[in-house]
């Protein structure tokens, strides 16, 4: 009957492993070659980014010339050409004479000239020269609102001259009678000495105002003049251009870095329709047949699949921070042995990891807690993965505990995994995994101190009857790691005593109790 079963348990296997061979080796496969046309396209890919980057940029510049140069049609209607230059040769003119008259009482000659000529043409030529450059609407606003100011103020300036002129006019024409014998009195005539300063005043408004204009006029002259040599239309043309490229550059891009996902997908497609396709019947029928019994096994394990209750606890005191010969603490070689356990919980199982500190049960100190999912996966690839899970959350952990408590408080960590047992109400095992050298060290009850430590009996008498015994019904208890550093062999077996006889007293049964960390069979 047992040679018969194992006969069929080994089939099965071997069907499973074979499957499993053959998609393994077609992963396998599918993953290298998704890596290596990754690696073929990364530097095309960056290629292409760096050019995105330089059509970027000239979008930004077409857009930028774009905004500060109207169409033609627009520029032509509010700023005719001719206007717009009559306007700049008349101010530039003016400028020129006014600069000569003011050269002339200083007799320079023909060198008055080449000062005016200078004049008049610097001042419109580096005003449009600013305003080009900087580009700054405000700056052309206060320029047009300073002439402005400077033109009207010239004006109401020469309207008050004006009206001086006139007042003295009407004065003159009083004195229309002379008395012979009157003694004769010059005239009185302050007009001049009255309309000095604001002559002076209006002809530096005037000056301001006729530069300012001529400049701004040329300036306006300019993108007239020029409209055809910008291209405007062109610039638009081109812009277009660049933003098609931007979109075939962003197209090929997120091809190349789709393309190992297509392959994959395309990879497996292709293995699926070969594999349905070009086998012959027979052995598509048998394989198909095996397929079936597999999902139907694995079904059936699933749904017969025992729930695991797993509590771990390892030893987070001074005690087991002594290395042993080979270099290792006891410490590190119970986070090692948690992690070998992790590695092998069963599917359908609870785990929790806590530390055995020097207030176990009071501060509970609750290192990981995690459920593992029923369905392990067809070839237990969700069961795989789950441990890994488990593996690198428990190696993050791990690496910032210290074995840093003095005290050690086992028995409180007995209550509080008697309490965790409780809350889970799910029938199925129940196993308490310790990794402690077991020596209980507290104010209630040491056991560290003593050379042999008396039986639970003599204990739990001499603390009339106080002394806690958790409650661990039907819990499988696997003590590892127990050394003996330190002691004498009669204090280990003294030792192994009394915990042997606490479980039984608390009704869990006792699997192990080593100093090795052999881990026991999760699933049975």
């Amino acid at each position: 009957m047992n040679r018969e079963l194992q006969t069929e348990d080994i089939a099965e296997q071997l069907g499973i492993e074979s499957l499993t061979g053959v998609v393994k080796k077609a992963e396998e496969c599918c993953a290298y070659e998704c890596q290596r046309i990754a690696l073929v396209n990364e530097s095309r890919i960056n290629s292409l980014r760096a050019e995105y980057s330089l059509m970027l940029e000239e979008e930004r510049e077409l857009m930028h010339w774009l905004r500060h140069a109207p169409p033609p049609v627009q520029c032509n209607r509010k700023r005719p050409a001719v206007y717009t230059w009559g306007v700049v040769i008349a101010l530039t003119l003016a400028g020129f004479i006014f600069s000569l008259i003011a050269f002339d009482p200083f007799r320079f000659g023909w060198k008055s000239f080449v000062y005016s000529i200078g004049i008049a043409v610097v001042t419109p030529y580096l005003v449009d020269k600013v305003l080009a450059q900087w580009d700054a609407r405000r700056l052309v606003r206060s320029f047009a609102l300073v002439a402005f100011v400077a033109a009207i103020t010239s004006l109401v300036l020469l309207a008050v001259v004006r009206g001086d002129l006139l007042a003295q006019q009407f004065a003159a024409q009083n004195s229309v009678v002379i008395f012979e014998d009157a003694t004769p009195q010059p005239p009185q005539n302050d007009f001049y000495g009255t309309t000095l300063g604001l002559l002076r005043l209006t002809m530096i408004l005037l000056a301001v105002a006729m530069e300012l204009g001529a400049g701004l006029a040329l300036h306006d002259a300019w993108p007239v003049h020029n409209d055809a040599e910008q291209g405007w239309e062109r610039l638009r043309e081109r812009l277009a251009l660049v933003r098609r490229r931007l979109f075939a550059l962003t197209e090929e891009i997120t091809a190349l870095k789709n393309e190992p996902g297509i392959f994959a997908a395309r990879f497996w497609r292709n293995f699926y329709r070969a594999t349905l396709a070009h086998i012959p019947r027979s052995v598509g029928a048998k394989l198909s047949l095996l397929l079936i019994l597999a999902v139907s096994l694995g079904h059936a394990r699933a749904k017969a699949q025992e729930h695991v209750t797993i509590i771990a606890a390892i030893d987070l005191t001074q005690s087991v921070a002594t290395p042993g010969s080979d270099g290792q603490t006891d410490f590190e070689k119970n986070i090692a042995g948690v992690t070998r356990l992790l590695a092998q919980v069963p599917a359908s199982s609870r785990i929790t990891v806590l530390g055995i500190t020097d207030r176990s049960f009071v501060q509970p100190y609750i290192l990981l807690s995690a459920n593992v999912p029923d369905d392990p996966g067809y070839f237990g690839e969700r069961l795989q993965a789950a441990r890994n899970q488990l593996v690198r959350a428990w190696t993050t952990r791990a690496g910032q505990l210290k074995p840093q408590f003095q005290s050690t408080d086992i028995l409180g960590a007995m209550l509080l995994a008697g309490q965790l047992f409780d809350q889970d109400r799910s029938r199925g095992r129940k196993i308490l995994v310790l990794f402690s050298d077991m020596r209980q060290h507290t104010a209630d009850l040491d056991l560290e101190s003593a050379t042999a430590v008396p039986t639970f009996a003599v204990l739990q008498g001499n603390k009339s009857g106080t002394l806690s015994v958790a409650s661990l019904p039907g819990v499988q208890v696997f003590v590892l790691g127990v050394d003996g550093a330190g002691k004498p062999l009669s204090y280990w077996q003294s030792l192994q005593e009394f915990w042997a006889a606490y479980f039984r007293k608390s009704g869990a049964t006792l699997g192990a109790y080593s100093v090795l960390r052999e881990l026991p069979a999760l699933q049975e």
